[in-house]
């Protein structure tokens, strides 16, 4: 309630109480009208409620998947916002009562460090600026790290064509940049027939330890040309280390 610039009621009504209001209009004659009063109670802008609890996921090896859903108490517009490590997952214009999901991508998970206490967040911020927050801690566990070989579906065709050979390729050398403490599990597979359908891998894991050459034995073929192709999966088994791969390389003819 404002008298030209000046705030009457002040910013500080109390919350939760009756509070009267009366109005009345008087003419310079003295003349007055009746009163209307009216009761009303100040409620402040609430931040939007998300749905659930603070709290710890736990030790995990997969990316969590949490449901949840925004509602405004006074029925304005919000925004919702997903965060791991105040990385931004996605932003979006939220809608009352319906339920989301909150995950990682792929991109944004491989990156999180092993071992070390990693931070989810969900942000509702509403029309007036109003924000609340929901918090989940977890920890990256892994036990496994997997290299599936490279996808042929999906490479640039110039760099398919340095993987792709007119004959069976006799020799494959492997020079993984990787660091294995005692107690790991590895398994380093290669095959000279990568666009069969179920290629011939063969196991060329001595060989990629001691950076040797491996000669293949595979001379067979279901699909039009010859390719060749690695995958690798390593094994936390009995380790107390960390392992560590940086890349690998090779050569192949």
């Amino acid at each position: 309630m404002w008298d030209g610039a000046t705030d009457i009621a002040g910013a500080d009504l109390a919350e939760g109480v009756d509070h009267t209001l009366t109005v009345w209009a008087e003419d310079d004659q003295g003349g007055k009208s009746a009163e209307i009063t009216r009761k009303f109670r100040v409620i402040h802008n609430r931040p939007p409620a998300i749905s659930g609890q603070d709290g710890d996921i736990g030790t995990i090896n997969t990316p969590p998947s949490l449901t949840y859903t925004v509602t405004d108490p006074e029925g304005s517009t919000f925004t919702v916002t997903e965060k791991i490590n105040d990385t931004v997952i996605r932003t979006f214009t939220g809608q009352p009562g319906v339920e989301n999901t909150m995950t990682i991508p792929h991109d944004l998970w491989l990156p999180l460090e092993p071992g070390v206490p990693q931070t989810l967040k969900i942000e509702a911020t509403d029309s007036a600026g109003i924000k609340s927050v929901r918090t989940y801690m977890f920890t990256r566990a892994e036990d496994r790290i997997v290299f599936d070989g490279l996808d042929f579906a999906n490479l640039p065709p110039d760099l398919l064509d340095k993987f792709t050979t007119d004959v069976p390729a006799r020799r494959i050398l492997l020079t993984p940049d990787w660091t294995i403490p005692p107690g790991a599990v590895v398994l380093v597979e290669a095959c000279n027939n990568a666009f069969d359908a179920q290629p011939t891998w063969e196991d060329v894991t001595f060989h990629a330890r001691n950076n040797r050459g491996y000669l293949f034995l595979n001379q067979q073929k279901t699909a039009d040309k010859w390719g060749v192709n690695f995958r690798f999966t390593i094994e936390k088994g009995t380790a107390t280390d960390p392992i560590i791969v940086k890349g690998i390389g090779g050569a192949f003819d």
